[in-house]
């Protein structure tokens, strides 16, 4: 059964990567392109837009471009309160992925890559600082998830640290699709990003002195 799911799963991808590239227009044109068609939904487009960024993981489909869409159809402030709800369910369908099809190939590379294993194993031990640190660091959103649930982090220390790794990126995106509205929110959305660095250093400093003193 899991393979015929992975199978499926991966036709799946396929066909989305075709329609993807064969609809006529190019990447930076999808954020205005998805806010046109969701906006047509009326009362039902938050929830339209929330179900989407739900099932992008499933196609690998930019969890950026929807950010961006987001802040130009609500506006960066109601963007960033769907984005949170978005994105954290987001996450969950990822991190269920990757716990579902993953921990087999994890396993089986572990016994191949010192690197990898000894990687896999500080991620499983520090579950909650390594995902936030992830987070904070812009690593790509779905492969996070998909690496944290194949690496049998708990599934607690990886939605809290995801809830809080994520509110810089997403304060961000959101800002940065709202700045149609305008310029100020361009500078809004460039001060979150460098915060987002900042606080990243910061914590990673501070456990590499907690590491070393021990």
């Amino acid at each position: 059964m899991k393979k015929i799911l992975f199978i499926f799963w991966i036709l799946l991808i396929s066909f989305s990567l075709y329609r993807l590239f064969t609809i006529g227009i190019s990447l930076s044109e999808y954020p205005q392109f998805i806010a046109n068609k969701v906006d047509s939904f009326g009362i039902w487009a938050p929830v339209l837009f929330i179900s989407l960024f739900a099932i992008r993981p499933l196609i690998f489909f930019p969890a950026t471009i929807l950010s961006l869409s987001a802040g130009a159809l609500f506006g960066p402030i109601t963007a960033v309160f769907i984005l949170i709800i978005a994105e954290n369910i987001s996450s969950l369908i990822s991190f269920t992925m990757g716990k579902f099809f993953g921990k087999n190939i994890i396993a089986s590379l572990d016994k191949k890559s010192v690197f990898l294993h000894k990687f896999e194993k500080y991620l499983h031990q520090n579950g909650f600082i390594s995902v936030l640190m992830l987070r904070l660091f812009y690593a790509p959103f779905d492969l996070v998830g998909y690496f944290s649930g194949a690496s049998n982090i708990a599934y607690r220390d990886f939605a809290l640290a995801t809830f809080i790794g994520i509110l810089p990126g997403l304060i961000t995106a959101a800002f940065l699709g709202g700045s149609i509205y305008t310029r100020v929110n361009l500078l809004i959305s460039g001060f979150f990003f460098i915060l987002g660095l900042v606080i990243s250093k910061f914590i990673k400093n501070n456990c590499n002195y907690v590491t070393t003193n021990n």
